[in-house]
């Protein structure tokens, strides 16, 4: 008797249940509290939408006399705008029906839900911060294609460079135009069942001005160090660097979240900077040897991280590396 359909139907149901609940735990960039412009284009006409922006306003009138002009040049309402587009990303993954029969439902639907779910979170992640730092969802391989302010090393001193971005909760927007989506496919020349999972999204920068002058304004910053874990401190991260950008972001009244900014880091950026706060007031060789230094760098995590430099740090894994100097 066949067995074609054994569990599939349930397994179906499963991946479908669950795709989209890891698929949110796992992707970081489309959360509100990230990216305050966030926007559901589902049902609606068209793959691409267009975000007003008002201009900047300079300072209002001082002291003006009687029969006085009030509108200063520049003061014209006049917005420019942007357009997204969304892009499809998605993933696939074959079963077997012997791994069906062999594996268990469980076992198998929480090994597929965990692969699509987080392939597809994965290009998603990776294509904003693609667009944070260089305008584009493309792939980046050189610091040339960097079109925000650096304000970690010259590209000279890199043999490669890690990008940490440190941003405002509106320098960038997200849209959504499909939801995870699960389809699955009987392949009965080979006994096997193709389950793809698909989403349809898209990021795009808002305050990026190349050059900021008078009226202009950037609200995405990138500090450039070297890609090598335990990199020499001169190539490596530091919080110098990082309340650099912070300042910048605050000299632009880049509006803040709860009072802070975002900065993803590559794992390398974690280690230096921790390997910062390890050696402050301990040994040579960064570690920790006593209570009062742990609750030293307790302090330093929970007040000099997150308050003085002002920033929520995020360790990403999707975040751009391995650039070639310009």
């Amino acid at each position: 008797m066949a067995i074609t359909t054994s569990g599939i139907s349930e397994l179906y149901s499963a991946v479908v249940s669950d795709l989209v609940p890891f698929f949110d735990n796992a992707v970081m960039l489309p959360n509100p509290a990230v990216l305050v412009h966030n926007y559901n284009l589902e049902g609606s006409i068209g793959n691409q939408m267009q975000i007003p922006l008002s201009n900047y306003w300079p300072a209002g009138n001082a002291s003006v006399g009687d029969n006085v002009d009030l509108i200063n040049a520049g003061f014209d309402f006049n917005p420019s705008k942007v357009d997204l587009t969304v892009s499809k990303r998605g993933a696939g993954s074959t079963v077997s029906e012997e791994s069906l029969e062999d594996g268990g439902l469980a076992t198998v639907s929480n090994a597929v839900v965990t692969r699509l779910s987080g392939a597809i979170a994965k290009a998603t992640d990776t294509a904003g911060f693609n667009m944070a730092a260089s305008g584009t969802e493309a792939a980046l391989t050189d610091m040339a294609n960097i079109n925000v302010p650096n304000d970690g090393y010259a590209n000279t001193a890199l043999t490669g460079a890690s990008l940490a971005i440190v941003m405002s909760a509106e320098g960038m927007a997200y849209a959504s135009k499909r939801e995870p989506t699960v389809k699955m496919f009987n392949d009965v020349q080979n006994d096997n069942h193709q389950i793809v999972a698909t989403v349809r999204n898209g990021f795009k920068q808002l305050r990026t001005d190349p050059v900021v002058a008078a009226g202009q304004q950037n609200f995405i910053r990138t500090i450039a160090t070297s890609n090598v874990i335990g990199a020499a401190d001169n190539i490596s991260a530091t919080l110098e660097q990082f309340s650099t950008s912070v300042a910048h972001l605050r000299g632009d009244n880049a509006p803040t979240t709860g009072g802070y900014y975002w900065a993803f880091i590559t794992p390398e950026q974690e280690l230096a900077l921790a390997k910062a706060l390890n050696g402050v007031g301990g040994s040579a060789n960064g570690s920790i040897g006593s209570i009062a230094q742990d609750l030293a760098n307790d302090a330093l995590l929970q007040g000099l991280i997150s308050q003085a430099v002002g920033l929520q740090f995020v360790r990403s894994n999707n975040l751009p590396r391995d650039l070639a100097s310009a």
